[in-house]
């Protein structure tokens, strides 16, 4: 079982890089990718949670981009995560991901809602993002889940909802290259509206993206199919995973979504996982 798709407290997850480790473990995986936004500050204490075992980490980060007026997620896997460039850029997106958190929290109170932002702070254990935000709505009964909450509240194009800071493309390209990784799309058919994706990966690939995330808990068997296809016809490596944030968050558990083995023979996953 293969998952390289993941998050922990380091940035919007419920787990804390040493407590997924265990849960993959428990959950009998292989091979594991904590992939945090904007962050590689978890995957110290992951590795050091993988001492003595079996699995194999992969490092990766998720990162959001503006292109062609769509909002797109990147997945970076094989970084060095100590690389000081790559560290000091990462920080500087967190800390404003972190203003646009609390400026969410803001809108929401402005709607009426006893939100706070110490409170979400102590929920998150560690960078904030929308699923902990989320939680509050769901324990103090403004939401029945953590899917309402998006739907209604800090979902695209809710009334609390505020884009991501990013960089260009290119900048976030150059960003992994230089700390020894590569770059994908990630989740290419998430979301409500997605964007024609056999028209606008051209484009996207001349940016210097060399992947593409094929299996997600949001693709359905035709649309894994088309994007399959479209690795293949594009010569990109694939990734997959469940986008794990938490066991309160859809899918809810770790492997949720089959990756055929093979993923880990190519691109930045062949010979490029860590061992402790």
């Amino acid at each position: 079982m293969i998952d390289l798709h993941t998050h922990s407290t380091a940035s919007d997850g419920t787990l804390t890089p040493m407590e997924l480790v265990e849960a993959a473990r428990q959950a009998g995986l292989t091979a594991l990718a904590l992939t945090d936004h904007d962050t590689v500050d978890g995957i110290e204490a992951a590795l050091d949670a993988c001492w003595g075992s079996d699995l194999i980490l992969y490092a990766g980060v998720e990162l959001t981009v503006r292109f062609e007026g769509h909002g797109l997620h990147l997945l970076g896997y094989g970084v060095d995560h100590t690389d000081v460039t790559l560290r000091d850029t990462l920080h500087s997106l967190a800390a404003r991901r972190e203003q646009r958190a609390r400026r969410m929290i803001e809108a929401l109170r402005e709607m009426g809602l006893t939100i706070t932002w110490e409170r979400v702070r102590e929920v998150a254990r560690g960078s904030v993002g929308r699923p902990h935000i989320g939680r509050i709505l769901v324990e103090d009964g403004y939401a029945r889940d953590l899917n309402d909450a998006f739907a209604r509240y800090i979902g695209s194009s809710c009334p609390a909802y505020l884009p991501s800071a990013s960089l260009p493309v290119e900048e976030l390209v150059g960003l992994i290259e230089s700390a020894g990784g590569q770059i994908g799309w990630a989740h290419p058919y998430r979301g409500k509206q997605p964007p024609n994706v056999p028209a606008l990966l051209p484009v996207l690939l001349r940016t210097g993206l060399t992947g593409i995330e094929v299996y997600h808990p949001d693709h359905d068997p035709a649309m894994t199919a088309v994007l399959r296809g479209l690795a293949e016809h594009h010569g990109l490596w694939w990734s997959g995973g469940s986008d794990f944030h938490g066991p309160a968050r859809a899918p809810g558990r770790l492997g949720a979504v089959s990756v055929p083995p093979a993923v880990l023979e190519q691109g930045p996953f062949a010979d490029n996982g860590l061992y402790r």
